[in-house]
């Protein structure tokens, strides 16, 4: 076996070769570790995945010693993550995306193959397959594909239950050379003024509220005050309260006990609160946390001290709350959808994010930063922008915010005919943009399509009264209160798809939220037994 597979990469090692400082912050997720090393064996060549922070996250070989150490982003894997696209190296010192690496004197490589991971349609990681002899080299040639194919699935799937995985790979700490407020684009007097806000707001551990409309960047406005704080150097977590099913945010959040469950970890598992000890903890979608776990947020923010699931021991905690929604949550404070102490908590420092279309002085700003952005991804400099097509991106009314515009711009880069970015290019992209600017149909489909939330109530978990066992009086009472106002709503506009749009408009919420509530209150099926099947026969 060639006695470089031993060998730690140069960049993972401490200017005597010893081993570099790993950062203290980072779990290894033994699951993804273990996953690499089966495939390592069997394959005979050597894996390791970066994260988009560049930090490698699991490894074998001679990259197990690489696990918590930052690649650098000149290398192939680097090239083949921020550029998107599969990568084979068979040539090292003649491949594109080993141009300008900075490890060109000490690497071993005779070839290696890159592909990048993709979760929910957003690149989060990179995995790379290494060949360090001829033998291994054929392997890479037969296999590597393979190989990253098995671990992307992998990935995927993990990805749908683990948040703690997918905040691992899409990162979870400030880049060392970002500073927090470059990345918030905009001049306008709203954005400065946000920006201003920030300023103020980050040296305090006051709890924030972030409310803006969905795509706005909320998110980098939390990662912003996170950096400019004094908790800067430790870890930021966040999590999506509306991604996470409702079965297992519980234990995603506080964590829990050994043999709290069947397949629970031995030893237990420490939350999501327990890991961002000392830094941020950022609570995005929050409306969408289930009352229930309302009441147990509350207790843990007023005592600063959580309780593993099923566990009986305190485990305090040093954190700066951030949370963010993309409703009026005052309003469903009001109309009995979230609870209003939690709400008062939540809110000591609210700040608001503006939509696209109240500052449309940044939204040039925004085009060019993107264009510059994707165009240096693909290695290509900034390409001139027809100002016909900059009138364009004035005009829209961007109901998807600065996300959609960022999805416009790279579209453009891509596909664009020459060396200008032209208004023919996004015409058509436009014009099919307007004609279903809600797109209600997808939101429809992908609803009506989904699982029955496992935390529905059913006969064999309630009591006499028709609460569920594990369930306190006032989260119960206020879940019967919540359903009656959906069912008013529902009642006043309908069943029909433009009646549940109205009813979701009227209670401040998104349809996709609307029919997840409807699913868990069996509303649908109690309205189907009422009248029939046929939602036409409801009159508005």
């Amino acid at each position: 076996m060639n006695k470089n597979r031993h060998y730690a990469p140069s960049w993972a090692l401490g200017p005597e070769g010893q081993k570099a400082t790993v950062l203290s912050t980072l779990e290894v997720c033994h699951d993804l570790q273990q996953l690499v090393r089966i495939l390592s064996r069997l394959a005979d060549i050597d894996l390791y995945i970066i994260n988009s922070d560049y930090l490698c996250v699991a490894g074998s070989g001679a990259y197990e010693a690489a696990v918590g150490c930052i690649s650098p982003r000149d290398t192939a894997i680097g090239y083949s993550l921020a550029s998107g696209r599969p990568t084979l190296v068979a040539d090292p010192r003649a491949h594109v995306a080993c141009r300008d690496c900075s490890q060109q004197l000490t690497c071993r490589d005779l070839a290696n193959y890159t592909a990048p991971i993709a979760v929910r349609d957003k690149i989060v990681a990179a995995v790379q397959a290494v060949a360090f002899d001829a033998p291994q080299c054929e392997i890479l040639q037969n296999k590597a594909a393979d190989l990253a194919e098995a671990i992307t699935l992998f990935l995927v799937q993990s990805c749908e239950t683990d948040a703690r995985l997918l905040t691992a790979l899409t990162g979870n700490r400030a880049e060392i050379d970002s500073a927090g407020l470059e990345r918030i684009v905009g001049e306008s007097p709203a954005m400065r003024s946000l920006k201003d806000d920030i300023m103020r707001c980050a040296p305090l551990d006051s709890t924030v509220l972030i409310q803006g409309e969905s795509g706005t960047g909320k998110e980098l406005v939390a990662q912003a005050l996170h950096e400019l704080s004094p908790r800067a150097s430790s870890p930021f977590v966040a999590v999506n309260c509306g991604a996470i099913p409702e079965s297992i945010i519980e234990s995603e959040l506080f964590g829990y006990a050994s043999g709290t469950f069947t397949g629970a970890q031995r030893g237990g598992k420490p939350g999501l609160f327990e890991h961002a000890d000392g830094g941020t903890l950022f609570l995005d979608e929050i409306a969408e946390l289930p009352l229930q776990l309302q009441v147990k947020l509350l207790r843990v923010l007023q005592e600063r001290k959580v309780m593993r699931l099923g566990g009986r021991k305190e485990y305090p905690f040093d954190v700066h709350i951030i949370a963010a929604a993309n409703v009026d949550v005052a309003k469903q404070a009001r109309n009995g959808l979230f609870r209003q102490d939690l709400y008062y908590r939540l809110s000591v420092i609210p700040l608001h994010v503006p939509a696209l279309r109240d500052r449309d002085k940044d939204i040039e700003l925004l085009v060019y930063h993107f264009a510059r952005l994707y165009a240096r991804r693909r290695g290509e400099p900034l390409p001139s922008i027809d100002p016909e097509l900059i009138k364009r991106f004035i005009s829209y009314s961007w109901p998807g915010n600065v996300r959609e515009l960022k999805n416009f711009v790279e579209y453009g880069i891509n596909f664009r005919k020459g060396l200008s970015l032209d208004l023919a290019t996004l015409e058509e992209r436009f014009v099919d943009a307007e004609k279903t600017p809600d797109k209600p149909g997808y939101e429809q489909w992908s609803m009506e399509k989904s699982i029955t939330c496992p935390g529905s109530i059913t006969p064999a978990n309630v009591d006499n009264s028709g609460k569920p066992e594990n369930q306190t009086e006032a989260s119960w009472e206020q879940e019967r209160s919540e359903q009656k106002v959906i069912k008013q709503a529902l009642s006043r506009f309908g069943y029909t798809l433009e009646g549940k749009r109205r009813a979701a408009e009227e209670l401040d919420m998104s349809l996709a939220t609307l029919y997840r509530k409807i699913k868990r209150y069996g509303l649908l099926d109690a309205y189907r037994y009422d009248v029939g099947s046929s939602e036409s026969t409801i009159k508005n």
